[in-house]
């Protein structure tokens, strides 16, 4: 059966001329970025914010949510709205296509000879650190083969990119032992870093068979065990926070003391509906105002100096009371709740993964 070539592509670039869709202004833009203006975003969002012509990673999608998340509190948004929002993104993105049409090809699936030969010279270059489990050069290894794949699949554009590069997929996961080496793997009888060479595409060493093995032995122990201590601390948080309650609205302890901190500008999002002193004044963090703030040390009014009977709204900011929680304490829960998940994601990956730390940044003088 022949079908009908279709007329344009999502990544078709074309010119919207201004005013046709919210934009104050002529832009380039694309035929899938359109029909997502169109087809999905409420007409309240598109009034306040105008035209979206962001790449749709899982990051910026993110963003993009919480700024529909905050007109929704702010009762600048309904919440069926949303719903209807979230309902058309459904339709429009076809959500079962991941199950009914494979994101990747052969040419992001298969080993790449470069990759495969630089990872070989660099395990024969340090095959005595790598016997004695040496993070260093774990660490060392993963970074460059990956940055040399990397490099070898933009530069052959492969489409199927896109499943990493959107955030969907991890690159230095999913791609590493699909594809180039399963990497560092704590041995959890020993207790020190095995390094795997294999991958799953061209198959396990015999060697490497019951290393591998322990991943699997890793990710059901922090799923079916280390959950426990994520559920024991939630019970100690509950505890702990049962009697601390929010004070009345417009509340205020009059404390002096504030906690010092820079707004950095990815996490600016946490200190909307807070409230700073700035010269002898409560100011209230907004969506409007913060971009004022960023990168900047402010004082910061803060549950942790509030010195009221029950934490007063000038200590907490405006959020519990958006939300309408009373039991505030109960909040703390959510720590909990952080490790408890991470414990059970751990089953889908198992490696050890490195970060580098600048040790200035963690010592602030007095």
């Amino acid at each position: 059966m022949n079908r009908p070539k279709a007329r344009f592509n999502t990544y078709d670039k074309f010119t919207l001329p201004a005013g046709r869709l919210f934009n104050k202004t002529d832009i380039e833009t694309t035929v899938g970025r359109f029909i997502f203006n169109l087809a999905t975003l409420p007409e309240k969002y598109l009034k306040k914010y105008g035209y979206y012509n962001d790449t749709l990673t899982k990051s910026a999608l993110g963003k993009f949510e919480s700024k529909l998340g905050d007109m929704l509190l702010n009762d600048e948004l309904t919440t069926k709205e949303f719903a209807e929002y979230t309902d058309r993104c459904e339709w429009l993105s076809m959500t079962v296509v991941l199950f009914l049409a494979p994101a990747l090809n052969f040419q992001v699936i298969n080993p790449i000879p470069e990759v495969i030969a630089k990872r070989d010279e660099l395990f024969n270059k340090y095959d005595d650190l790598i016997k004695k489990g040496d993070n260093a050069v774990a660490e060392k290894i993963e970074s460059e083969v990956l940055a040399l794949a990397d490099k070898h699949i933009k530069e052959h554009n492969s489409e199927a990119y896109d499943y990493y590069t959107s955030g969907l997929g991890s690159f230095s996961n999913n791609y590493k032992k699909s594809s180039v080496m399963a990497g560092a793997i704590e041995n959890p009888y020993t207790k020190k870093l095995d390094i795997l060479k294999s991958n799953y595409t061209d198959g396990v060493s015999p060697e490497d068979v019951s290393k591998f093995a322990n991943l699997t032995i890793i990710g059901g122990y922090a799923r079916g065990v280390a959950t426990q201590f994520g559920g024991y601390l939630r019970k100690k948080m509950d505890m702990f926070g049962q009697s601390i309650a929010r004070g009345e609205p417009g509340s205020d302890c009059g404390t002096k003391q504030t906690i010092k901190i820079t707004i950095q500008d990815d996490l600016k999002g946490l200190f909307v509906n807070r409230y700073i002193v700035e010269n002898g004044q409560l100011v209230l963090l907004t969506d409007e105002n913060i971009k004022n703030y960023v990168n900047k040390e402010v004082n910061l009014r803060s549950p942790m100096c509030c010195k009221g009977e029950c934490l007063c709204n000038k200590c907490l900011g405006e959020l519990p009371y958006k939300l309408q929680i009373q039991n505030i304490g109960f909040m703390n829960s959510a720590m909990a709740s952080v490790l408890m998940n991470a414990s059970m994601k751990k089953i889908h990956d198992a490696s050890i993964k490195f970060t580098k730390i600048k040790i200035e940044n963690y010592i602030r003088e007095r």
